[in-house]
């Protein structure tokens, strides 16, 4: 009985032993299951609050990128404007789109045959130079400048487009009507289409060749961006410097001799072009190109007078001498890094959407050396390639601030849900190794 009972004693001391051991198990994997949650509960209220918040910028300058060049081109006096008499006149930077200097240039007016710059743009982006072009009769009877074309006569289009610019013939012009847009009343609406798609919106087109019609009209500014437009193709810019041309004359023994009468691509050493005109009621027009040390200008006077000549010099001189190019960045340069996102977070470069550079007068260089960039310091997924996501600005504050746009480089859009999972738990695992390094520095 006695040994019984020391069994029975030692198996409830085991049992109690167990139960023991087992209550310190339990309480001790609740304490950590606790602290484990408190810990996951902390780092992920810390992760959650380390998100990017939309709205944030930043700002930091940018000087020009040939401010070294720039330091001896400013000057203390003030660089004085031209004295045009034109009825409206513009310069305008043939690359940038910058007018540097503008006399009623948005009064709606005749053009005459500068009209024929936007003929040859719609001839050659609708027409091979090798296409063959039968002359009807209208062409053939339409009359004033000529290139004394002949019904039934067939040309090419690179012949036809030399008559049109270098002896500005208008019996060409209704023929590479006739030819590109099938009759020259579709011809216009193509030329009309055409104006309005380069933002000439106070232009309208009624023949292809300049006479003087009612609804024929253009203006200074309008036309300017034309001209500038069509020196971006090469063709053209060959025609437009052509002295001459001939062409064949059936019937007779020689030649149709084509002669450019643009003197200001003989009066200026830098002229590259474009087309004169003349009627009754536009009066003298001229639009003119000229390039030097890397920068191409737009002149046009519409309504001149016998000055226009010297007057396109003068607005030349006016643009070379008295502005210098300010650049900053070319197309797809990065400027700054913009983070995207949460989760993971992800970075895009806020680049140079095209060559940021500025046409300045002299007199105001000192305000446009130095740039500010404002960009997003954090934004939200999506993010498309081409997006704005900042501005570069230069001469804030004054009348004549400029601005340019940063666009993302490269579309940035956020992976999947179970991947966005996952970086979740390493950002909460990035929090509590940051705690740990705090509580045990130098680990």
């Amino acid at each position: 009985m006695a040994r019984k009972r020391i069994r029975d004693l030692r198996r409830k001391r085991r049992r109690a032993l167990r139960r023991s051991r087992n209550t310190s198990r339990i309480v001790l994997s609740r304490v950590l299951a606790l602290l484990f949650a408190v810990l996951f509960l902390a780092g992920s209220l810390t992760a959650w609050a380390g998100r990017g918040r939309s709205g944030e910028t930043r700002t930091f300058q940018l000087p020009a990128s040939n401010l070294d060049d720039l330091r001896g081109q400013q000057t203390s006096g003030v660089v004085r404007e031209p004295e045009i008499p034109a009825k409206a006149a513009i310069l305008m930077d043939a690359e940038s789109g910058e007018v540097l200097w503008e006399k009623n240039s948005d009064l709606e007016l005749p053009m005459a045959s500068t009209t024929k710059i936007m003929t040859a743009v719609i001839t050659l982006e609708n027409a091979s130079l090798d296409e063959k072009v039968v002359i009807s009769e209208k062409a053939s009877s339409t009359g004033e400048s000529s290139a004394w074309l002949e019904k039934g006569e067939v040309l090419t289009v690179d012949q036809l487009l030399h008559a049109l610019m270098v002896q500005s013939a208008n019996d060409s012009a209704v023929a590479l009507a006739e030819h590109v847009g099938g009759s020259v009343e579709a011809f216009v609406e193509m030329m009309n289409r055409k104006a309005e798609a380069l933002g000439a919106r106070h232009t309208h087109f009624v023949n292809p060749h300049g006479l003087d019609q009612n609804g024929h009209y253009t203006t200074a500014r309008d036309l300017a961006m034309i001209a500038a437009y069509a020196m971006r193709n090469p063709v053209f810019r060959e025609l437009v410097v052509s002295d001459d041309y001939q062409i064949p004359w059936p019937g007779h023994p020689y030649n149709r001799v084509l002669v450019n009468h643009n003197k200001f691509l003989k009066m200026y050493p830098y002229a590259t072009g474009i087309k004169t005109g003349y009627t009754e009621g536009a009066g003298k027009c001229l639009v003119a190109s000229a390039r030097k040390e890397g920068r191409e200008l737009i002149s046009v006077i519409l309504n001149g007078g016998d000055s226009y000549w010297d007057q396109t010099v003068r607005l030349m001189d006016y643009g070379f001498e008295g502005f210098v190019k300010v650049d900053y960045a070319y197309a797809g340069q990065a400027l700054a890094v913009i983070e995207v996102g949460d989760f993971p977070r992800k970075e895009v470069n806020a680049v140079a959407g095209e060559d940021i550079a500025f046409t300045v007068r002299k007199d105001q260089l000192e305000d446009y050396l130095l740039s500010e960039v404002h960009c997003a310091v954090w934004v939200e997924y999506p993010v498309e390639e081409g997006r704005k996501v900042g501005e570069l600005k230069v001469g804030e504050g004054n009348p004549g601030e400029r601005t340019a746009d940063l666009i993302s480089s490269v579309d940035c859009r956020p992976p999947n849900l179970f991947l966005r999972f996952l970086s979740f738990l390493w950002a909460v695992l990035g929090v509590w190794w940051r705690w740990l390094k705090w509580l045990i520095p130098g680990v």
